[in-house]
């Protein structure tokens, strides 16, 4: 199993409820492999005209949070079209999503778990493709994606996000 491994949907890696997971490229596993993460964070400040003095900046919150995920997929050897088709019915269902980063973790009996760690709930804004060296059949030997998904909000808890997920 990989090292670093992310999820979009559910907090256990092993559910069937059509959580998309992102792995360092595995050989037959079904799912797209993740080469960047990029984190963009702001922070919103307002001026404040004061008399007679300089203006001064005044924190109003946090602002938006963005998530770009660049990967690879090469659908005969690992990430399989239908994770790009997850992907975008994703995409598609206008629901936040949690996002989240697994960590494996080894018990005594040698058996694999997972620790994770809740990024926050995200929805997913674009998703771009670059299908390339289209084989004879018309399928791609090569997919170049780019997912980007920017942060929901706090107003929603883990649970809730679970259940509107599964509905």
């Amino acid at each position: 199993m990989a090292s670093v491994l992310m999820g979009l949907g559910s907090l256990d890696p092993n559910a069937s409820d059509n959580t998309i997971l992102f792995y360092v490229p595995l050989p037959n596993n079904d799912t797209p492999g993740f080469e960047v993460l990029q984190r963009d964070r702001q922070f919103t400040w307002v001026s404040n005209d004061r008399l007679s003095r300089d203006p001064a900046m005044q924190f109003t919150g946090p602002g938006e949070e963005n998530v770009v995920i660049d990967g690879r997929m090469y659908p005969y050897h690992f990430g399989g079209l239908s994770t790009i088709k997850l992907l975008h019915e994703a995409g598609r269902s206008g629901k936040p999503y949690i996002l989240a980063r697994f960590y494996p973790l080894t018990q005594a009996g040698g058996s694999l778990s997972y620790g994770s760690e809740n990024l926050g709930n995200f929805v997913i804004k674009r998703l771009r493709t670059v299908e390339s060296k289209i084989g004879t059949v018309g399928i791609a030997h090569k997919i170049d994606f780019t997912l980007e998904m920017t942060r929901y909000g706090d107003d929603l808890n883990t649970a809730a996000v679970n259940d509107f997920w599964a509905t």
